[in-house]
């Protein structure tokens, strides 16, 4: 249970079990229990709905749950997702690329990018069909975290440290436990043919990785940012085009 805490206090801002053993093989191990945390803040989320539904109008419940699912992981892969889509905006070579990422403050083509993130969200939360919305809003997050664990299995750390170096234990056993748990999750909540999503999703990031290790050498904590954050937005478009799609042959 240790991996787990460590899972869950290093995405969210929940801190349930003090003294816990940090270190890089540790928590790149903790990497099997991400599309777990992501399942639980996506429960949150169900919670939420069903609560303010009833109080609220349907678009302005969708904006607060895109807020309690930021503010739960503490802006940490809005972050990385500003971060990285500036440095491949502004970043001639890798070594600028990973300087840009370092720097604390946000350009004006990461503001664009992430306003427009947050849009996409919205609008495919908004337009998902009742029946299915509830599963959307589960298995959302969950995805975004699972997506991190691939990055971490093809790619090398981009620089000696940080978090892109701190998941130096995360192995093909981490990567087979996460992957399906999310697969088993998504058919549960979807049926058979959502693997298709989940296969597709990495196909996607297997791509990005090979990129990615073209233009920065490999990966850091801001490119597991935007890549949960990526990931979010794709499976809710290609599980809104699913469903609309099965919708059209009944």
């Amino acid at each position: 249970m240790n991996r787990f805490f460590l899972a869950l206090q290093f995405l969210t801002l929940f801190r349930v079990k003090k003294n816990i053993a940090f270190d890089s093989l540790e928590l790149g191990r903790s990497m099997q229990y991400f599309p777990v945390i992501g399942a639980l803040q996506g429960l949150l989320l169900l919670a939420a709905w069903y609560l303010l539904s009833t109080l609220l109008p349907d678009s302005l419940v969708t904006a607060i749950l895109l807020l309690l699912l930021v503010l739960t992981n503490g802006g940490l892969h809005v972050d990385g997702f500003a971060d990285t889509v500036d440095a491949l905006a502004g970043g001639k070579t890798p070594e600028d690329r990973l300087r840009i990422m370092k720097d604390s403050a946000t350009g004006a083509i990461g503001v664009l990018f992430v306003a427009l993130l947050v849009l996409i969200k919205f609008l495919a939360l908004e337009e998902m069909p009742f029946e299915v919305k509830a599963q959307a809003l589960v298995a959302f997050p969950m995805v975004g975290r699972w997506a991190m664990v691939p990055l971490a299995k093809w790619l090398p750390c981009a620089r000696p440290t940080g978090l892109g170096a701190a998941f130096a234990g995360c192995g093909r056993a981490v990567f087979l436990k996460a992957t399906i748990f999310t697969s088993a999750a998504i058919v549960l909540l979807f049926g058979l043919l959502a693997l298709a999503l989940i296969a597709g999703l990495g196909i996607i990031i297997y791509m990005s990785a090979r990129y990615f290790k073209r233009k920065v050498g490999g990966v850091t904590g801001d490119i597991f940012g935007f890549h949960s954050e990526a990931a979010e937005v794709l499976f809710l478009v290609l599980a809104l085009a699913m469903t609309n799609i099965l919708s059209l042959e009944e």
